[in-house]
């Protein structure tokens, strides 16, 4: 699907491209899932080639990053379903020239969906304006993504490491399994917007000189900025990430720590039932040894103070360590 924006006084506006003629006029032109005729068509209007769908894949950046014909042909790491706790990766190719911005894309990124709304209303623009606000408005998401993790990450700390429930005077007890599971979930969504930060780095870095033959002083300026704001934001997602791995290393240490406790009960109740075993197990045996009276009450009296003292003992480790 081939969707075209023509230049306005207000700003870009959607319209029709019936024939090349009125395509070769439009200042953006978004191809979504784009046919074999429709990619012939662009072509025909670019006097160039598209990148095909393996093409935008490859990982190598003389593959993603290279110029051709006066254009720019940029490939980008784009994010979808960033509403969601599981982001996905798409590429999305840029070819940019003097007077039209070409986007080739399979998937809808939040970025794209926004700036159509934003675009009747940002007044009038240019090719290179329009992939400058596009820039913008991805790393603006991201920021916002960045954001959502770090208050989820301050919700789990408070919980994680809180001792007792607001407004209950018992020790509360958290599902630190859950705890774990959210925050792999946070580190998955800042491990994608950081892959996503370089990757409109590099983007960005090739584009300035790439494009200084007919790019203006203006969205230079402003490329600057959002490489300023991804460079920030690198750093918060470094910080943000370093977090992660302490919440994981706490959570684990606590789980450790339950079990430990729970041992220590298990080992504590066996031990108890021990000494009725001892004792049922003594008078059991298949030798000769009399019932007790009163004759034998020397021999018992020595039994007595052979595990006496270890029951005592017991005892009191049992009670010192219900308190601690």
């Amino acid at each position: 699907m081939i969707t075209t924006w023509f230049p306005g006084p207000k700003g870009p506006a959607k319209g029709e491209a019936p024939d090349d003629q009125t395509l070769a006029q439009a200042l953006w032109i978004d191809v979504v899932e784009m046919t074999k005729e429709e990619k012939e068509r662009v072509e025909r209007v670019l006097g160039a080639d598209l990148p095909s769908r393996a093409e935008m894949q490859e990982i190598e950046a003389s593959s993603r990053l290279y110029r051709e014909d006066g254009a720019a042909f940029m490939t980008a790491t784009m994010l979808i379903k960033t509403e969601t706790q599981s982001p996905e990766s798409t590429p999305v190719s840029f070819v940019l020239t003097r007077t039209r911005l070409i986007t080739v894309r399979h998937a809808e990124p939040w970025s794209f969906r926004v700036f159509a709304q934003r675009a009747p209303k940002s007044g009038a623009m240019t090719s290179e304006q329009v992939f400058v606000e596009l820039m913008d408005t991805t790393v603006e998401r991201l920021a916002d993504m960045l954001e959502l993790v770090s208050m989820e990450l301050d919700h789990l700390s408070q919980q994680v490491f809180r001792l007792h429930m607001p407004g209950k005077g018992h020790q509360a007890e958290l599902d630190l399994q859950k705890a774990i599971t959210k925050t792999g979930t946070c580190g998955h969504i800042c491990g994608k917007v950081r892959e996503s930060l370089i990757d409109k780095n590099r983007l960005i870095t090739f584009a300035e000189p790439a494009c200084a033959d007919w790019m203006s002083a203006e969205a230079r300026t402003r490329l600057k900025g959002v490489q300023h704001d991804i460079q920030t934001l690198s750093d918060h997602a470094t910080f943000t990430s370093g977090k992660i791995n302490f919440m994981l290393d706490a959570t684990l240490g606590l789980i450790n720590l339950n079990v430990n406790q729970e041992m220590k009960r298990m080992s504590a109740i066996m031990i108890a039932v021990m000494w009725p075993a001892l004792v049922s197990g003594f008078f059991a045996m298949n030798v000769r040894l009399p019932m007790p009276n009163d004759a034998m009450w020397p021999f018992y009296l020595c039994v007595f103070l052979a595990f006496g003292p270890l029951l005592i003992g017991f005892t009191w480790w049992m009670r010192r360590s219900r308190r601690h």
